[in-house]
């Protein structure tokens, strides 16, 4: 896994550089007070950049741990969850916002990070709900409504 770290670090710190370069090249930086367009990018190309050299720093001094053969059930957790932001996005206009993120959240925290019973639909009522009341109702942002609008 260093390895793969390693590479990605090094891949990153390699986009970093040409982000930084290409924003202050091609746009104007301005000042703190007054930042222009090129202002965000170089800052956010210069914090990945600093931490794909974390990353790289680490994955060369840390020595990779023997693989388990945890691979397959890694790859079934991401199938899975893949799967579920499919159904996900097609359950927003059947049942509606609230229902479906709370089904979401419910599985997020009970497959693929298994949570107990009680704290899994706390946390997907208050997720459902919360997100529900700040975007819908005190931003007035439309989102769907399914079952609720018929």
């Amino acid at each position: 896994m260093a390895r793969r770290d390693a590479v990605a670090a090094a891949a990153l710190l390699l986009f970093a550089v040409v982000a930084a370069f290409e924003s202050a090249r091609l746009l104007p930086f301005g000042v703190v007070r007054n930042p222009g367009p090129g202002f965000f990018p170089w800052w956010m190309s210069l914090a990945l950049g600093f931490l794909a050299l974390v990353l790289l720093g680490l994955s060369l001094l840390v020595r990779a741990a023997p693989q388990l053969d945890e691979q397959r059930g890694r790859f079934l957790k991401v199938a899975g969850v893949l799967a579920v932001l499919a159904l996900y996005s097609l359950a927003l206009d059947v049942i509606g916002y609230p229902i479906a993120t709370f089904f979401f959240v419910l599985f997020m925290l009970r497959v693929t990070e298994p949570q107990r019973w009680p704290l899994a639909l706390g946390m997907a009522l208050l997720a459902a709900g919360g997100s529900y009341v700040v975007f819908a109702v005190w931003l007035d942002v439309p989102l769907p409504a399914g079952l609720f609008a018929r």
